[in-house]
């Protein structure tokens, strides 16, 4: 009896202990209800820190290798070639058309110069190691994907424009709908090459930041300017944060001063958008 007493104590203290911890944790729990921030302030405070807090992701990743920098631009070209067909479908679908010829045309213009791009970052030389011809292996896996998905829009493209070529360039929405998913994939691969040329335990951190916090606030808030989605998924870009920041700052990982100050600022950028969401 006496053991059975001693292991319910122990099990409260435990409940009681985790529950002081979570509370004790900066802006881990919030009602979304009872938070919310102006367009004022999500427009002249908010977004400039989220911007500044995805580029100094950009910027750590290009001082750790010349080719990462790359990479990095590449992948931004093909994010634009994506937000500008998103944009463009839109404008179309308003005026009342499934599809406008001068949007298909531009798209396969930006396709046709983005598999030029391709093949030069394939192309691109580096400093040989082991560690480095693995990572270009890999990159070139990745870019060889991008290749095959970027010649199945061109040939979508192409076939639409040769048999309406006398009209608006009419597509059925199952085609756009093909374009839009493979327009998608290009954009996740092109992300899967980011952080290659990290070493291994860097590499997952800074790909867990990238898949659960950097890409979202990027498409989301920098592009869409989505101000919901920042209240809507708050606690979980702010656990994303929050755990890569306490790994990065707690464990022994090859990071230059420089580099360690830039993950500072970006830690203080979040936690002052977090103040003026969760202000009383």
């Amino acid at each position: 009896m006496d053991s059975f007493k001693k292991l319910i104590c122990i099990i409260y203290l435990s409940l009681l202990f985790s529950t002081t911890q979570s509370w004790a944790y900066p802006y881990y729990y919030f009602n979304k209800k009872s938070n919310n921030f102006t367009e004022r302030e999500f427009r002249r405070y908010i977004t400039p820190q989220i911007k500044s807090i995805v580029q100094e992701y950009y910027f750590i990743l290009k001082k750790m290798d010349p080719l990462q920098g790359s990479s990095i631009h590449f992948r931004n070209k093909i994010h634009q070639i994506k937000s500008k067909w998103d944009k463009g479908r839109k404008n179309c679908q308003i005026s009342k058309k499934i599809l406008c010829k001068d949007v298909l045309t531009r798209l396969h213009q930006d396709l046709r110069h983005s598999d030029k791009k391709t093949f030069a970052l394939m192309k691109k030389k580096m400093v040989n190691s082991k560690i480095k011809v693995e990572a270009k292996f890999r990159l070139n896996e990745e870019l060889g994907k991008i290749l095959n998905l970027n010649y199945k829009i061109l040939h979508l493209i192409e076939e639409n424009l040769i048999l309406h070529s006398q009209n608006q360039g009419i597509l059925p929405q199952k085609k756009m709908d093909k374009i839009d998913y493979l327009l998608q994939r290009m954009l996740t691969h092109s992300g899967n090459t980011l952080t290659l040329f990290l070493e291994s335990k860097l590499k997952r951190n800074f790909e867990f930041l990238w898949v659960n916090f950097i890409q979202n606030l990027e498409s989301k808030i920098i592009y869409e300017k989505n101000a919901p989605y920042l209240l809507t998924r708050l606690g979980d870009l702010n656990i994303a944060w929050n755990s890569f920041h306490m790994k990065i700052s707690k464990g022994k990982y090859k990071l230059s001063k420089s580099s360690r100050k830039i993950l500072k600022n970006m830690h203080s950028r979040w936690n002052s958008i977090l103040k003026i969401i969760l202000a009383p």
